[in-house]
């Protein structure tokens, strides 16, 4: 266990680890984006006048049915319903630049506990044994790299992409929330 602690085993772990929480962190972010974009782009597309008459149909897929069924539910619920839709939609937008900062956040954080974890594991080697310090160091130094790199990747896939979108998105919803409200009615002057 001390060799593998010790030596390059711990580094491999590790930078699997983190490669793990990038992968799941694309995944994710990936997707929420995806939800968020098609979520702007039906909206709009209803805005227009299209929902009921034809025109250039957003690309149909599961995602594009799922939200013309929420849209469609929404549209003739009743108004309690229909505003807890709405809500559902505009926290699902706002949560997308912070779950992009969460996962930058952990990635920075992984980089930082494989750092401290090699240095610590440094200490533990014997001062005599100058080449047995190579894998803690290979730790400290290799985890820091890939933390900081997919971070890196993390924002700047997706941090532009993430604020424009949920900006679209709350104007569509917005938009379409104030179509979809009766309009209040009007006071009558006294004559």
């Amino acid at each position: 266990m001390k060799e593998f602690l010790l030596g390059w085993g711990s580094t491999a772990v590790a930078l699997g680890v983190i490669t793990l929480v990038f992968v799941i962190a694309m995944v994710h972010l990936g997707r929420e984006l995806r939800h968020v974009k098609t979520l702007t782009d039906y909206l709009g597309y209803d805005l227009a006048g299209h929902g009921d008459a034809g025109g250039e149909r957003p690309p149909a897929s599961l995602r594009t049915d799922e939200i013309r069924d929420q849209v469609n539910a929404a549209r003739d619920a009743d108004p309690v319903a229909a505003l807890k839709q709405v809500r559902t939609w505009q926290m699902r937008a706002q949560r997308l630049e912070p779950a992009l900062a969460f996962w930058v956040d952990l990635l920075r954080q992984l980089g930082l506990l494989g750092t401290v974890m090699g240095l610590a594991f440094s200490l533990l080697i014997e001062k005599s044994d100058v080449t047995r310090l190579l894998g803690p160091l290979g730790l400290a130094v290799w985890t820091t790299v890939f933390g900081l790199g997919y971070s890196i990747w993390l924002s700047a896939q997706f941090s532009m992409k993430m604020a424009a979108w949920a900006d679209a998105c709350e104007k569509n919803i917005e938009a379409w929330e104030a179509r979809r409200r009766p309009a209040p009615p009007q006071a009558q002057e006294p004559r």
